[in-house]
């Protein structure tokens, strides 16, 4: 069975775009839907009632990378299970959350995802409630995802993250500033060096940044916009 990969950017919990989709009319029950972080679906008990909306508006899967702008502490106490290749959290029957350093083999494209990324907005947010110390990837996670990325390098066709790689923030207009001990920025450089040499590597898209922007030929950032994965001309949903 083959079907289409979709991804777009940051939604914080908005239904407006599967509202659009849903009216078109055009979504197949083998889509796979993916946002690139800050989904926002999951931030306290009522998830399920956003879950079930989801699932009513979109008949495929929706998968999700984590953002910063998420419930960590709930999304890690949900069921670990394999989904095409990799691991996940279940988050409903057809949502789910794609875990740092994974690779997922969906209808012959092998994605590698890592999600998280530091709040800029720390002061404004009370732990617990409306941030959590998990956003930010640890020491263990990023190791396992270098470890994951060098292994398959020659694998991967295309690379999801939430936080941007560190060069890419000169040609972004959303300035957010780096703090001295925050250095996943800059990793992600090393791992964008690493995966542009690689033999199937097509493009990396990154959210974050609320931007709707080519880097490279291989550097996407995406907000907004609804692409099928490897094309470039933006879905129109509203």
């Amino acid at each position: 069975m083959s079907g289409r990969i979709f991804i777009t950017g940051d939604k914080h919990g908005s239904f407006v775009p599967f509202f659009g989709l849903h009216e078109k009319g055009e979504m197949r029950e083998t889509d796979v839907f993916i946002i690139a972080g800050d989904a926002g679906y999951v931030w306290d008990e009522d998830y399920i009632y956003k879950v079930e909306t989801l699932q009513q508006l979109f008949p495929g899967t929706v998968a999700f990378i984590d953002g910063n702008h998420e419930n960590h502490m709930l999304l890690d106490s949900m069921e670990v299970v394999e989904w095409n290749g990799g691991r996940v959290h279940q988050v409903g029957e057809r949502v789910c959350h794609l875990m740092r350093g994974e690779l997922y083999s969906i209808y012959g494209c092998n994605i590698f995802t890592f999600g998280g990324a530091r709040s800029s907005d720390i002061d404004r947010r009370t732990e617990g409630e409306s941030w959590w110390r998990e956003e930010e990837p640890s020491l263990e996670e990023i190791d396992y995802g270098r470890n994951m990325l060098m292994e398959k390098a020659d694998e991967i066709d295309y690379v999801i993250t939430h936080e941007t790689p560190l060069f890419a923030r000169d040609h972004i207009s959303r300035s957010k500033e780096i703090d001295f001990d925050y250095h996943l920025p800059e990793i992600l450089d090393d791992w964008y060096e690493t995966v542009s040499e690689g033999k199937r590597f097509k493009k990396w898209y990154f959210g974050h940044m609320h931007e709707d922007r080519q880097i490279t030929p291989k550097l996407r950032a995406i907000h907004n916009d609804i692409l099928i994965i490897g094309e470039d001309e933006p879905i129109k949903w509203a």
